[in-house]
C-alpha cells in the first residue's frame, strides 16, 4: 500500500483512509466533493481532516508532539492556488510517485509543503493561479528576484526548488500543465541568488557558557535534596484547584448564580476560571510556606513564583543533560527516569545516558554525560510522577518522558514543545547578558556564522541560547581542550559519517592552536618522550613473556626465540622508532605496526583488527580486558529481547567471536554465546 508508512501498526485496517481518484475531481471541477474527500481518521475512526480543510490535522500519521498538521492558511483568498498546494500534497503525503520510489516521512511531507509555500505566496502576491506561471521567463525573473529581495538562506532556496522539482516529477499523476522542459539545477540556482555559505549553529562563549551551565547545576543541586517536597507543594496546589472546582460547581448544582453565567447559558470561561481560584479552601501561600522556608533565597511569596521556579528547575536539567551529552533535541525529548545509570571500566565511573536515535532509523542508544545528569534526572523523575501518570503522550515513542509541564491547573500536563523561548527565558531572568568580550569570542569561535552573528547576537541584549548549540559547543570545546578526539566524537553524536563530526568542531582546533606559545625545547622533549614510550612498549612486546594476541601478536610471541635483527635491542628498536622505521599506534582495542597506513576499519569495526589482514594488529592484556567486557555488554543486550534487525545481530555476533578469540589467546573464563537458531518453514 502506498499509505502504509503512514500507519502505526496496530492501526485497525477498516480505520485507514479509502483511496479516492482525487485528481478526476480535480480537473472535473467537482469541487464540493473532492473538498469532503477524508484525508485523515484517528485510530476510533474518526475523522480529523478532509480537503476542505485550510488546516489538515494529521496527527494519526505524525504521532510526535509537535508538528502534527499541513498548513494552507497562507493563501485565504486564493481559492486556486490553496486547493492546487492541497493536490500536490495529497499526492505526496500518499506516496502517488510514478517512480514508486520509497515514500517520504510525514516530517518530510510537512517541510516540503512548507518549502514550496515561499513560491506560493510569491504567486499569490502577484494573482497568479497556479504554478505552471512559473514557466514563463518573466514570471520566473520577477520570482528570482522576490527571493533575492526576502533574503532567503541558501538552503531554504534550495529546499525550495526541491520541492518544485517534486513537483515537476509528479506531473503524470496530478496532470497540470506545468510548462517546464525539465527539472530545476536546484543547487545552482540557490548558489547564485545567495552566496553566503551556510550559516552554523553557534558556540556559547566559554565563560558565558560556565555561567549558563553553572547557574543550572547550582539550581538542580539546591532542589535536590527537597525534591519530595517541591512535588508536595505542585500536587497540594493542584489538589487544592480541584477541590475550589467542585465546590463552585456544586454551588452552581444548588442554585447559585454568578457573573460567568451568560444569559444564553453559556459560560465566560476567564470569569470562570476567576471564580475557582476565589473558592480555593486554602491559601497559596500557606501551601508553599514550608518550601518557602527550606530555600530562603528564592522568591516563593505565591502561586506565580512557585510556577517560575518549577519551570527553571525543568530548563536547569534540560541544559545540564543536554549540554554534557551533546544529544539532539528529539534524543533528550526520550529521556525516561530510568535514563540514567553508571558504568565502570578498568576501575573508572562512567555517567551514561540512554534514550532513542531517530536517524536512519530507531534504535536505543547511549551517552556519556558529567555526574550533575543522574542528580537533573532523579529530579526530574520525582518533580513529574504525578505528571507523567495523567499525561496523554502522543506516541509510545515518548511513554514517561520526563519533560512535562502543567501550565494551567485547568488542563491536563502535556510535552514541553517550546524549549528555546523556554532557554531564552532562563538567559533573560538571570541576566546573561551578551558583552563587547562575548560578542568578539563568538565572532573568533564561529568562523561559518558570521552573517548569522551580526544578525542575532546583540551587545547589551541576553544570549540566544538554542537547543541545538548543547551539542555545537561540546564538541568546540572536547576539540578546543583536547578532552576527545573526532571517532570518539563521532561515537558520541552518532553520525554517520566523520566529516559532519568536523563540521560540528569547526574553530575548535584554530581556537586550540590560538592559544598555544611554541616552545622548540618543549616540542623536542615531548617527542623524545613519545619516541622512548613507544620503544619502550615494543622492547616489552619483543622481551617478555607477556601473552598476546592479534595476528601481528601472535607472530611476535612465535618469533621469540629468533628475533629479527631491527628487534634485537633497545637501542636498535629506538633508533628504528626515531627514524620512523617502526611505528606503533595503539586504541582501547589493539595497537597496530601499520599506522597511518592501515585502512582503519577497526576504528568502526574493531573485530577486523583481531585478524587484521594487514597482519599489523597487537592485543595485550590490558586491552584483552576491553573485549572481555565487550564479550559481556553485547551478549547481555543481545539476551534483552530487543527488535535487533538480521544486519545489526550480524553486527554484533561477529564482534562477540572476535572477542571471544581474544580471551582465549590470554585464558581469560567466559561462556560463548550461543546464536539463536530460528527455523522457517517453507
Amino acid at each position: 500500500m502506498p499509505d502504509k508508512h503512514l500507519y502505526a501498526e496496530d492501526f485497525l485496517e477498516q480505520h485507514k483512509v479509502e483511496e479516492i481518484n482525487v485528481v478526476a475531481l480535480y480537473h472535473d471541477g467537482k469541487f464540493e466533493e473532492l473538498d469532503s474527500v477524508i484525508i485523515c481518521k484517528d485510530s476510533n475512526g474518526r475523522t480529523t481532516a478532509i480537503f476542505g480543510d485550510d488546516n489538515w490535522d494529521c496527527f494519526p500519521f505524525s504521532r510526535k508532539k509537535v508538528l502534527n498538521n499541513l498548513s494552507f492558511i497562507d493563501l485565504p483568498e486564493t481559492s486556486e492556488l490553496m486547493r492546487e498546494l492541497k493536490l500536490l500534497s495529497y499526492g505526496w503525503l500518499f506516496n502517488k510517485s510514478p517512480k514508486k520510489i520509497k515514500a517520504t516521512s510525514f516530517s518530510g511531507i510537512r517541510g516540503r509543503v512548507s518549502s514550496i509555500k515561499i513560491a506560493y505566496r510569491f504567486l499569490a502576491e502577484n494573482r497568479y493561479t497556479s504554478l505552471k506561471a512559473l514557466s514563463k521567463p518573466t514570471v520566473w525573473e520577477a520570482f528570482k528576484e522576490y527571493l533575492t529581495n526576502n533574503e532567503y538562506a541558501k538552503e531554504t532556496l534550495m529546499h525550495c526548488f526541491v520541492a518544485i522539482n517534486k513537483v515537476i516529477e509528479y506531473a503524470t499523476w496530478h496532470k497540470i500543465p506545468l510548462g517546464f522542459t525539465r527539472k530545476l539545477e536546484s543547487q545552482k540556482l540557490a548558489h547564485d541568488l545567495n552566496s553566503i555559505e551556510q550559516q552554523q549553529t553557534f558556540v556559547i562563549p566559554e565563560r558565558l557558557c560556565d555561567a549558563i551551565y553553572g547557574k543550572a547545576i547550582s539550581l538542580i543541586e539546591e532542589a535536590s535534596p527537597y525534591q519530595e517536597l517541591i512535588a508536595k507543594t505542585e500536587n497540594a496546589l493542584q489538589d487544592n484547584y480541584i477541590e475550589a472546582k467542585r465546590i463552585l460547581d456544586d454551588k452552581i448544582k444548588n442554585g447559585s448564580t454568578f457573573a460567568f453565567m451568560l444569559s444564553n447559558g453559556k459560560i465566560d470561561s476567564r470569569k470562570y476560571l476567576t471564580a475557582i481560584s476565589d473558592n480555593q479552601p486554602r491559601d497559596l501561600k500557606d501551601i508553599i510556606a514550608p518550601l518557602a522556608q527550606k530555600l530562603p533565597n528564592i522568591p516563593l511569596k505565591h502561586g506565580k513564583d512557585f510556577q517560575r521556579y518549577l519551570g527553571q528547575l525543568i530548563t536547569s536539567s534540560y541544559i545540564v543533560c543536554g549540554g554534557f551529552s551533546g544529544m539532539r533535541d528529539s534524543e533528550l525529548d526520550k529521556l525516561t527516569p530510568n535514563s540514567y545509570y553508571k558504568d565502570s571500566f578498568e576501575g573508572r565511573d562512567y555517567h551514561m545516558l540512554q534514550s532513542h536515535t531517530f536517524k536512519l532509523r530507531e534504535k536505543r542508544e547511549t551517552w556519556v554525560t558529567a555526574s550533575s545528569s543522574k542528580t537533573a534526572i532523579k529530579l526530574m523523575g520525582v518533580l513529574t510522577e504525578r505528571w507523567r501518570q495523567e499525561t496523554k503522550y502522543p506516541s509510545e515513542k515518548y511513554a514517561n518522558s520526563i519533560w512535562l509541564n502543567q501550565i494551567y491547573r485547568s488542563i491536563p500536563p502535556v510535552l514541553i514543545t517550546g524549549w528555546n523561548q523556554r532557554l531564552m527565558r532562563f538567559c533573560t531572568h538571570f541576566n546573561f547578558i551578551v558583552t563587547e568580550s562575548y560578542f568578539q569570542e563568538c565572532l573568533d569561535s564561529n568562523p561559518n556564522s558570521q552573517e548569522k552573528i551580526r544578525k542575532i547576537v546583540k551587545v547589551g541584549k541576553p544570549w540566544p541560547l538554542k537547543t541545538h548549540q548543547f551539542r555545537r559547543t561540546l564538541a568546540f570545546y572536547c576539540i578546543k581542550n583536547r578532552f576527545g578526539t573526532l571517532v570518539a566524537l563521532k561515537q558520541q553524536f552518532k553520525h554517520i559519517y566523520l566529516a559532519m563530526t568536523e563540521w560540528y568542531t569547526n574553530g575548535g582546533k584554530m581556537a586550540r592552536l590560538m592559544g598555544l606559545i611554541v616552545d622548540e625545547n618543549v616540542r623536542r622533549l615531548l617527542n623524545d618522550i613519545n619516541t622512548e614510550t613507544t620503544a619502550n612498549k615494543i622492547f616489552k612486546q619483543w622481551h617478555s613473556d607477556e601473552k598476546l594476541s592479534g595476528t601481528h601478536g601472535k607472530a611476535i610471541i612465535k618469533m621469540r626465540g629468533d628475533v629479527p635483527t631491527i628487534y634485537s635491542s633497545w637501542d636498535v628498536i629506538y633508533k628504528a622508532v626515531k627514524d620512523g622505521k617502526l611505528t606503533l599506534h595503539g586504541s582501547l582495542h589493539s595497537y597496530c605496526k601499520s599506522g597511518y597506513d592501515c585502512d582503519m576499519d577497526g576504528v568502526v569495526m574493531p573485530q577486523f583488527c583481531v585478524d587484521c589482514g594487514s597482519g599489523s594488529s597487537i592485543i595485550d592484556e590490558q586491552q584483552a580486558k576491553w573485549w572481555q567486557k565487550k564479550h559481556r555488554s553485547l551478549v547481555a543486550y543481545m539476551e534483552l529481547g530487543e527488535n535487533i534487525s538480521v544486519s545489526e545481530r550480524s553486527h554484533y555476533i561477529t564482534q562477540v567471536r572476535a572477542a571471544e578469540n581474544v580471551m582465549k589467546d590470554f585464558d581469560m573464563e567466559f561462556t560463548p554465546f550461543e546464536a539463536e537458531l530460528k527455523v522457517i518453514e517453507l
